[in-house]
This record gives C-alpha cells, structure tokens and sequence, in this order.
C-alpha cells in the first residue's frame, strides 16, 4: 500500500467494489468474480470529491491512499437518504456498507 498517494479532490480515481446491506445483502459489485458481465468487469472511474458519487464514497476515498482495501459504512445521510433507490435493493433510509479497493489515482 503507498502511503503517501492519496486522492485530492478532482483527481481520478479507479476502484474494485462490493456494496451490501446490513444483512449481508449484495446490491451492486464490479469485482470480476461477482460482477454481471465477467469478462467486461473494470474498476470504476470518477473524479472524486466532485459529487460524481454518494457523498460517502467521495469522504471516503480522500482519505485512502493508493492500494489500500477498506470497509465503508455510509449512513442513509450520505448515501441515498429518504428516498432510497426505487426499483433496487436500497430502501429508504438503508445504510450501506462498501467492500472499496483504491487501485489508481490520476
């Protein structure tokens, strides 16, 4: 892990993830061995702290460093709230928890 490469806000950043509920319910992943589509799996890529994501995810990777796996647990604040996600997993009011790996910062 590279102590020393964290994101700055507006930097890309490229990571592998799996999102669950408190359950242990999986809702969304693009980790190769879970995700839909196998062979078109590729780390998602977004600018952060720039509101391109929940605002959990963007708080949480300016603090990772390139290479580092973390567990986040966002609350329903800073995620999708009162409204949740309609036709999806994510109810209102869920918190979510994410399985994060920082693979690039550019």
């Amino acid at each position: 892990m590279d102590k020393t490469n964290f994101p700055k806000k507006g930097d890309t950043v490229s990571c592998w993830y799996t999102g669950t509920l408190e359950d242990g319910t999986v809702f969304d992943t693009n980790v190769p061995a879970g995700a839909k589509k196998k062979k078109q799996a590729k780390p998602l890529s977004f600018k952060v702290g720039m509101g391109k994501v929940i605002r959990g995810w963007d708080e949480a990777l300016l603090t990772m460093s390139k290479g580092e796996q973390a567990r986040v647990e966002i609350e329903p604040e800073w995620a999708y709230g009162k409204k949740g996600v309609p036709d999806s997993k994510i109810r209102p009011n869920a918190k979510l928890i994410f399985e994060i790996e920082l693979v690039a910062v550019d």
